[in-house]
């Protein structure tokens, strides 16, 4: 198995450096027809999220359909999959920051008992979202 690091995801998808792009674009070529075997974390998924939210801006359109491109590399194993495309599902729709988004989605789906937190804006938005 091979790790695949944040920026090679960017070098990719933003095609800012052609040559790590091609680079890129082989080993994920390799990967999608199983010559090799990749996987990735969550934290380079939030610093993918990061640089993009920097590049273009947090709200942006491109940000989320580089992030749901990536999810979509079946053949990249990235853990908690489900649920980093629950969290940008929600993140729109509830007006969350990814990082919150995450941390509520992943309480409610370990059916939490409760959220504790002192971000008075961030609690509400939970109960909402626990509501529906």
């Amino acid at each position: 198995m091979i790790f695949v690091d944040t920026n090679y995801f960017l070098r990719f998808f933003l095609k800012d450096n052609q040559n790590q792009c091609k680079i890129a674009q082989k080993l994920f070529q390799q990967a999608s027809i199983g010559k090799i075997k990749l996987f990735t974390s969550i934290i380079v998924f939030f610093e993918v999220y990061w640089v993009l939210k920097n590049i273009f801006s947090e709200k942006d359109p491109k940000v989320f359909s580089i992030l749901f491109l990536i999810l979509d590399m079946s053949f990249i194993q990235i853990p908690k999959r489900d649920l980093l495309k629950d969290c940008l599902t929600n993140i729109e729709f509830y007006d969350f920051d990814m990082e919150d988004a995450y941390n509520a989605i992943y309480a409610l789906k370990n059916k939490t008992l409760g959220f504790k937190t002192f971000d008075k804006k961030l609690l509400k938005k939970f109960n909402l979202l626990n509501s529906n």
